[in-house]
Parts: C-alpha cells; structure tokens; sequence
C-alpha cells in the first residue's frame, strides 16, 4: 500500500510540474537541456569591405565637385581631375592606387600601388603614370564637407585609372 502512495504522490508531481511548466512565466525559464533554448555559438558581424573601389576612366565631359559629402563624388572630384597624356588613347595601361584621406582632405600619407598594367604603347608609359601622380596633386585636398571629412577620414580608397576602350 505505501508503494501506491508514492507512485501516486509522483504523478501527482510530475502533473503539477507539467501544468506549472506550461504557463508563460516558466516559457522563459526553460532548461538548457530544451534544444529551442540553445544559444549560437558567437557570430562575429560581417566585416567592412576593405575598401572603396571605384573607376577612374577617361572622360571629357566630368565635371568638377565643389563641395563632397558623398563617397561617389570622391570619385567624381578625381575623375574630373584626371587628365590622360595626349595621344594615348586607349592604349590599355592601368593602375590601381590604395589611399585615405584625412578629414581635411588631404592625401594620408603615401598612396601604394597595388596593381599596374603596362599596356601596349611602352612610349605612353611614363606620361600615363606621371598623369595619375598629377591628378592627385591637382585634386587635394578634396573639398569635405566637415562631417563627410569626420567619417571617411582613414578609410581606404581604390582607384583604378584605366586608359582603355570601354566595355
């Protein structure tokens, strides 16, 4: 007869524990055995592009940027700039620069070269690489406005200068 008691006394606690686990309060407690209760393990967010990249193409109609607050008329301002030795024409050559600016606008440091096509015009060379080097002394400091300035200061651009047909 005390087995029948104690068999009963747990039903009536595993009934108990069932009703009680049911209620909304205990949703938020639940185990950790309870699989919907297991965390992720810890995503680190996706990371930044390493940089901003964009085309610097020959382009006779560009016009210059007076004020900059947006990251495309970074490259607008030094696409304007740009102007490609005369009579190259499209001679294939391409060279890509890494640099940040500071707030003021000013080149930060030295810009790297990370790629260079030397085409098929070996005369058209040096006049191509001097006209990038021209265009960025003409061009900064970039006009910023303060709080553009204050955002992309120290960030990395790319800028690929292309002497070639366009696609």
């Amino acid at each position: 007869m005390h087995f029948f008691r104690q068999a009963r006394a747990w039903r009536v606690i595993a009934t108990l524990a069932t009703a009680i686990l049911s209620t909304p309060l205990a949703a938020q407690a639940l185990s950790p055995l309870d699989p919907e209760m297991w965390e992720e393990p810890y995503q680190p967010p996706p990371p930044l592009p390493e940089g901003l990249q964009g085309t610097v193409r020959r382009d006779p109609n560009a016009t210059d940027v007076e004020r900059i607050d947006q990251i495309a008329q970074v490259f607008q301002a030094i696409q304007a700039c740009w102007r490609a030795p005369s009579g190259s024409g499209y001679s294939g050559q391409e060279i890509t620069l890494r640099l940040s600016f500071k707030r003021s606008g000013e080149v930060l440091g030295r810009p790297r070269i990370t790629y260079y096509n030397a085409g098929t015009q070996p005369e058209q060379r040096e006049p191509f690489t001097r006209a990038v080097r021209e265009a960025l002394t003409r061009c900064t400091p970039l006009p910023f406005t303060e709080s553009f300035g204050r955002a992309i200061a120290g960030r990395i651009f790319s800028f690929r200068f292309v002497d070639a047909q366009p696609m």
